[in-house]
């Protein structure tokens, strides 16, 4: 191995034991620390060999993470098309996640924890901002209303 390759591959491990990264947030990430785009990239294809490196896995990961947060998968899927997830792997982890997510259900369950004595009920600048929160993480206009006047809530 290359002597250029083996350190940029090296950083790039040293990067993966803290967390998940996608290809291209790596590729990204070693640019950055002045390594050349061949040297990236051929460090990058040996993690990928090795199976240390993986979209698939990356948008599982953040899949989990962000809708322990409270976004919606659609959300989430758009963030992780920002940060260079192959397609394919994302749309495969976006369907497993809808098969099993519950938006209105999600959507209570932030309000539960936002507001557990239902102030946004008494004041309007409550409830807008509620909205707007809900808005932010990706939830639809019918959900959010459906949410904010206490349908199926318990």
């Amino acid at each position: 191995m290359h002597p250029e390759v083996k350190a940029a591959y090296s950083a790039a491990l040293r990067w993966i034991t803290l967390r998940e990264y996608c290809e291209t947030e790596l590729l990204h990430k070693l640019r950055q620390k002045n390594f050349d785009e061949i040297a990236a990239e051929s460090a990058i294809e040996q993690l990928k060999h090795y199976g240390y490196v993986s979209d698939m896995r990356y948008a599982e990961a953040l899949f989990r993470y962000r809708l322990k947060k409270g976004d919606t998968p659609w959300m989430i899927a758009e963030k992780a098309r920002q940060k260079g997830v192959n397609e394919e792997a994302l749309q495969q982890a976006l369907q497993a996640v809808e098969e099993v997510y519950d938006a209105k259900e999600a959507c209570l369950a932030l309000l539960r924890k936002r507001d557990p004595e239902h102030n946004r009920r008494h004041d309007a600048k409550i409830w807008q901002r509620q909205a707007r929160y809900l808005r932010n993480k990706g939830f639809d206009a019918a959900t959010i209303m459906d949410a904010l006047n206490g349908e199926n809530e318990d």
